[in-house]
């Protein structure tokens, strides 16, 4: 038989697609929706770099088909869009991300990354899954989960994504809600946890700030950290303020007010400032006196220039001079010396990440903070919302509304 023909994703349930699949190292079983067995789908790809106008909605995309034991496939019914994908959109992190994908693939030969499916997060229905998937999701199960950049994304009617990535969604939530939470939550979880260290040191008692906390990271990273019993001050505009009182938050300033800077200095020393505003590494030395002094504190941004070095001097050039800028800015912020620093944060596509998510959300200890749903057609009116900026929640799409 035609190799290709042998991967064809345009099988059809009888008992020769049953045996080859078999042999493929995946199953499908009987009750799979009939939608999963059309060659074609619905998604919104980018051909090359650039602004809205490279979004287009094409109904001709190939259905992804599992390839690896351990793939599962999703029927999305709800996706969101992140920042992130606004800027891959135009280029962002492309030479990091081509290498990554060629990793992952293991060749030396450049990836074409084009067509490219953005969206991050999705809520959804399990149509098909490897062999080595077993039991952690089931056929028809409604699932959750976030993809890493590199890989297509879910802003189509279809998505592979490899097991440790997807879990059943929360019962609590509807699947529009649900898509509202996983990249979001598991960057601030990740920043926090791994880049912040509280997977190390217990995060009950310490006092952390948000600086801007009503968007999508921000809420998340409010929940978060108190589910686990931390003090959090943060900061957002006067009409958020509602918000983040809501989430728990210790004390929320207003960042416009003529005093807000005198108010976080007033609410004492922090052990992590976590930058969810997109701030920089460059406002490290503005909130160095507001970190614990030998306390082994941290000031944490979001907004690393960690891919734009590679995409401006190469994988390997970038990456000497990510170095180089990380250990200049801790020097320039005179915090070294205080047993502090300045870190870097990033989504990490880390299992634990969305089974406590899921968890915490179960228990009534996370909720989603939602600003508007769009219908799957309207989704460039949704990046123009996210370009706008100053969120408050997460933009949601959703697949079954036109």
């Amino acid at each position: 038989m035609h190799k290709q023909k042998f991967l064809s994703p345009f099988f059809k349930i009888d008992s020769i697609s049953w045996f080859l699949s078999k042999n493929r190292g995946y199953s499908m079983a009987p009750e799979v929706s009939k939608e999963y067995n059309r060659s074609k789908m619905l998604a919104w790809q980018i051909h090359c770099y650039g602004g809205l106008e490279e979004l287009k909605l094409s109904k001709t995309v190939r259905v992804p088909y599992i390839k690896g034991p351990n793939d599962v496939m999703i029927q999305i019914s709800a996706s969101s869009v992140n920042p992130i994908d606004v800027l891959m959109m135009g280029g962002y992190g492309s030479v990091f991300l081509n290498k990554a994908r060629q990793v992952e693939a293991c060749s030396f030969s450049e990836i074409l990354e084009f067509p490219l499916v953005l969206g991050r997060d999705f809520a959804g229905r399990v149509v098909a899954k490897g062999l080595g998937v077993g039991h952690d999701v089931s056929i028809g199960d409604e699932v959750w989960g976030a993809l890493p950049p590199h890989q297509q994304g879910c802003h189509a009617e279809f998505v592979r994504v490899n097991k440790s990535l997807v879990h059943r969604k929360p019962r609590t939530l509807s699947l529009l809600e649900s898509a509202s939470i996983p990249y979001a939550a598991m960057t601030a979880w990740s920043a926090l946890k791994v880049t912040g260290g509280l997977c190390l040191s217990p995060p009950k008692g310490k006092r952390v700030l948000i600086l801007g906390g009503s968007g999508g990271v921000g809420t998340a990273a409010l929940q978060l950290l108190k589910a686990w019993g931390a003090q959090v001050v943060t900061t957002c505009r006067a009409d958020a303020v509602p918000l983040l009182e809501s989430f728990g938050a210790d004390c929320v300033i207003d960042y416009t007010h003529t005093d807000a800077e005198k108010q976080i200095r007033e609410e004492g020393k922090y052990n992590i400032i976590l930058d969810a505003a997109g701030l920089g590494a460059d406002a490290g030395p503005k909130y160095a006196d507001c970190l614990k002094d030998i306390n082994i504190s941290k000031f944490i941004t979001l907004r690393s220039p960690l891919l734009r070095n590679v995409d401006d001097y190469g994988v390997v050039a970038g990456t000497m001079k990510n170095i180089a800028d990380l250990f200049v800015t801790n020097v320039k912020t005179g915090i070294m010396s205080k047993s502090s620093t300045v870190r870097w944060g990033f989504f990490l596509p880390l299992s634990d990440a969305i089974r406590e998510i899921t968890t915490l959300v179960e228990e009534g200890k996370m909720c989603p903070a939602i600003e508007k749903v769009f219908p799957f057609s309207d989704l460039p009116k949704s990046y123009e919302r996210i370009k706008a900026g100053h969120l408050r929640g997460k933009i949601v799409i959703n697949m079954n509304e036109e």
